[in-house]
């Protein structure tokens, strides 16, 4: 027995390394290949990773599969549980800082987050008295592991992503319309806002030859001053580029001269989008879209990517993972069954 289970870990042990090797030939800076995820080798291995998962999980509930079962539909009723929590429970926050009248929704969300509760605790405690078989809580951890390989492979084959470009207060027509892309929705851009650091106080002075303009000097500002040389100016004199891009000033006489403003770095991007959907059964909605913080419509999430220089133009990425959630509820496994095994452990070293 000791002999085959060295066999297996070493098998198990190549596999990974040979993943790894995988994995940073992807994300190396210098001559890393995104499409090295997406490749035939990438998938070959993942596939193997989780068939040995399955199997290892076959393996260590030999003789309690029935438990294990029943284990992870106990748990999946404990996680659902802290989902409902969290979910009333904010909806409960939100009433109680309107006040007055919310009050009484404040105090229906809160009895709502305390049943999420309950039904935490209850199954949580439940799947625990099933689970608490010797390899069980490891067992359910390497099902966890597979659910993320399928997901991550149903996303290879099955994802959609469409990178388009929306002009800021454009109107878009849904009806009698060929859609860009396969979407039951249209994105319109209201607004765009644009946040720059403050900033240090760069000032350049420009002189206009042979047709364009050359950088001649540096200005420096003291006070509500701006210096260059023995000549200065007002701050208050700038006025704001169109796009939000710094500001300048256009000086009196011969040569033509303009002192302009450096504008500080980007500090966040805040797009307000209006969904409008293809069907009419479908409500309206309108999101703000931040960097890193996505939207989402139905299956779809809508990423802002970019947007122009002069802030008239976004660039959006609108991506649907039917995997996503297999992936999601593998991870909350593998956490959860590791936290479980650990714990068990302890308290079987204390005892």
């Amino acid at each position: 027995m000791g002999l085959k289970q060295s066999t297996s870990l070493r098998i198990v042990v190549m596999l990974l390394g040979a993943w790894c090797v995988l994995l940073l030939a992807g994300a190396l800076p210098w001559g890393g290949v995104e499409a090295v995820y997406r490749g035939g080798l990438v998938r070959v291995l993942g596939g193997g990773a989780g068939v040995l998962c399955l199997w290892a999980a076959w393996t260590m509930s030999a003789g309690h599969r029935l438990r294990m079962v029943l284990g992870i539909v106990l748990l999946f009723f404990a996680v659902a549980g802290v989902g409902v929590l969290l979910c009333y429970g904010q909806e409960s926050l939100r009433y109680a800082d309107m006040g007055g009248a919310m009050w009484f929704g404040a105090v229906g969300m809160g009895c709502l987050a305390m049943v999420g509760l309950l039904f935490s605790v209850i199954f949580g405690y439940l799947a625990h008295l099933s689970l608490r078989v010797d390899q069980l809580w490891l067992a359910v951890a390497h099902l966890s592991i597979a659910m993320v390989v399928a997901g991550a492979f149903v996303d290879v084959c099955a994802e959609q992503r469409f990178s388009v470009v929306r002009y800021v207060g454009e109107t878009r027509p849904t009806q009698g319309k060929k859609m860009d892309s396969p979407m039951p929705f249209e994105v319109e851009v209201k607004s765009l806002q644009v946040e720059r650091h403050e900033s240090a106080g760069v000032y350049n002075l420009l002189e206009h030859r042979v047709g364009r303009w050359t950088p001649i000097a540096a200005a420096v500002k003291q006070g509500e001053r701006i210096r260059c040389g023995k000549e200065e100016w007002n701050v208050a004199d700038l006025r704001v580029l169109p796009g939000g891009q710094g500001r300048c000033f256009m000086l009196p006489g011969e040569p033509v001269r303009v002192l302009v403003q450096q504008s500080g770095p980007v500090k966040e991007y805040r797009a307000v989008c209006r969904f409008v959907p293809v069907r009419k059964r479908d409500e309206e909605r309108e999101e703000t879209l931040r960097v890193n913080e996505p939207a989402t419509w139905r299956d779809w999430r809508i990423y802002l990517m970019s947007c122009s220089p002069d802030a008239r133009q976004v660039q959006l990425l609108l991506r649907r993972a039917p995997g996503r959630m297999l992936v999601f509820a593998g991870l909350v496994g593998v956490l959860l069954c590791s936290f479980a095994r650990l714990f068990r452990n302890e308290l079987t070293k204390t005892a």
